[in-house]
């Protein structure tokens, strides 16, 4: 529950993410006691104070940078992305979109929307990435919670929402038809006490709740999908950061189509017994192993990949001719992955629907393969929608998930950084199976210069994915300023440094790497004040 805030006392405004609609793109500021606060960023003043308007406020507040936690502009859409996916990746973790124009032994020379012509000590700069991933950015996010929506059986078009959490002074006729909605959703698990002889109690769905930039999984049982029916694409690529609390069973569904086939009411009769109890289960205590049909009843034609603490297993679900579930493991030589009981981890899948190729990579490498039959083939890929979704399995379990991206994939099994080594840089072309070794001279005529054991080359810059340099040739990231933010833009990039002074439209920064700039903010998505390098400290403060 959102406390109320000690700094301002605002009757009957909607403090946080269930309160009344509010107008579209406003900004948001979190605090971080978890206090929100809807209005206007209006820039930064000496001191790094954040300045913030509402229509309410006779003049704009000012609020100290160790009260927020971060400010999310534009409801997390920017005001104009950028266009191009090439970056360089800093030591530091930075990553700056940009187009390289220059290069030597000393100096990483970069074109950037957001700041002009930028000069990076090369001994900071650990990638360069051209063609990072060969497509378009479909999804990044997530930054609201806009084209998502939490599922189960009763409700495979979306559980109705929440009851808003309003002050004193909200519209009374507007609550009761919100609570008579929230009523509504939980009569499913009313009529399910009456049938055990119980009074009948409404209790709340299970759900997840989207703060911030992320989606938190924080019940202590329960089966509510959290689903995103577009994005994908034949060949795609699904990427995103998973935290967790104790032990983890997450499923996550790629390549689904949230289809429900009508069975004939003899069918249904027949089973009706069974599936009322599997919903029972599913609703009181989450999936077991054996709930066979649960999986393809919220996903539908699909793939669910089953993330475990130590292993990883990859289920075909979809419906046979009558139109029962079915639920296939499909077998890989060695399942096992090695993940803590509490830890975090990037996931990333590639997925080629066409080829019917599924690859799995875990912080950046590879951890298994599945061949599947592909599209035009008979039975073919199981995948036939555009969806996505995640399902916790396991009770007592909170995971958090952010950072999400879906993308095009231009079919490149690999990364230079699998094969990154201590006294050589690596060049990796787009067709994904070239690489070079060697020592990169420079950057002329749109081509990088390459002097490796065998010879010399010189590479057009639009057929390089990566250049990873080498490791022994860069300085160590070095502790970062503890005033310091993270200003994230869309679609990828994130800036870190000391705010000087700016506007709403334009933040001076001091960069560890470039000294002050001027930031153009209409790619900023999000303003991170209490950037962590501990997953656990950015959490919500009940979590």
């Amino acid at each position: 529950m959102t406390r109320p805030l000690a700094l301002l006392l605002l009757a009957g405004l909607p403090w946080g993410l269930g309160a009344a609609p509010l107008p579209p793109r406003q900004d948001l500021l979190r605090f971080i006691n978890g206090d929100q606060l809807h209005g206007s960023f209006q820039g930064i003043k000496e001191g790094m104070l954040a300045v913030w308007q509402r229509p309410d406020l006779a003049a704009p507040g000012e609020f100290k940078s160790n009260q927020i936690q971060r400010i999310i502009l534009r409801a997390g859409r920017p005001a104009k992305s950028n266009e191009s996916l090439a970056h360089v990746a800093l030591v530091n973790g930075d990553r700056l979109p940009g187009t390289l124009i220059a290069l030597d032994d000393e100096t990483v020379t970069v074109d950037t929307s957001f700041a002009g012509t930028m000069h990076l000590p090369r001994k900071l700069v650990g990638m360069i990435a051209p063609m990072p991933l060969g497509g378009r950015v479909l999804y990044h996010g997530p930054y609201s919670e806009d084209g998502w929506l939490m599922t189960n059986p009763d409700f495979p078009e979306g559980i109705p929402a929440a009851p808003p959490a309003v002050a004193k002074d909200a519209d009374p006729a507007a609550l009761e038809d919100d609570k008579a909605v929230a009523e509504d959703a939980a009569d499913g698990e009313a009529d399910q006490d009456k049938d055990k002889g119980k009074d009948a109690k409404p209790t709340a769905i299970p759900r997840w709740d989207f703060s911030g930039a992320a989606w938190y999984w924080n019940q202590k049982h329960g089966a509510t999908a959290l689903v995103r029916k577009t994005g994908m694409t034949d060949r795609s690529m699904l990427r995103f950061n998973l935290a967790w609390h104790n032990r983890l069973m997450l499923c996550l569904a790629f390549h689904a189509d949230f289809a429900r086939p009508a069975k004939p009411a003899a069918d249904a009769d027949d089973d009706g017994k069974a599936k009322e109890e599997a919903k029972k289960r599913m609703m009181q205590n989450g999936f077991g192993p054996g709930d066979a049909s649960s999986l393809p009843q919220l996903f539908g034609n699909s793939y669910v990949l089953q993330i475990n603490s130590g292993y990883a297993v990859l289920l075909r679900c979809g419906f046979d001719e009558k139109g029962n579930p079915t639920m296939e493991r499909i077998q890989v030589n060695n399942p096992t992955i090695r993940l803590a009981e509490t830890g975090a981890a990037t996931f990333e899948l590639r997925c080629d629907r066409r080829k019917g190729t599924i690859l799995l990579y875990i912080d950046d490498e590879f951890a298994m393969q599945w061949s599947e039959p592909g599209l035009a083939e008979a039975g073919g890929y199981a995948g036939k929608g555009d969806g996505i979704g995640f399902l916790t399995q396991m009770d007592n379990s909170p995971v958090r998930i952010s950072d999400l991206v879906i993308a095009e994939w231009n079919g490149m099994p690999d990364s230079a950084r699998s094969m990154q080594v201590d006294e050589q840089d690596i060049v990796l072309l787009t067709n994904g199976t070239d690489r070079f070794s060697g020592k990169v001279t420079g950057f002329q005529g749109g081509k990088l210069q390459l002097h490796g054991k065998f010879g010399s080359f010189s590479f057009p810059l639009e057929e390089i994915a990566e250049v990873r340099f080498a490791a022994d040739s860069l300085s160590k990231s070095e502790d970062s300023n503890a005033e310091r933010i993270i200003v994230r833009l869309d679609p990828i990039g994130n800036i870190t440094g000391k705010p000087l002074t700016g506007d709403a439209s334009t933040l001076k920064l001091l960069t560890p790497y470039a000294g002050a700039i001027n930031l153009n903010l209409e790619s900023a998505i999000i303003l991170d004040f209490q950037p962590s390098n501990n997953f656990l400290d950015d959490w919500d403060p009940q979590f």
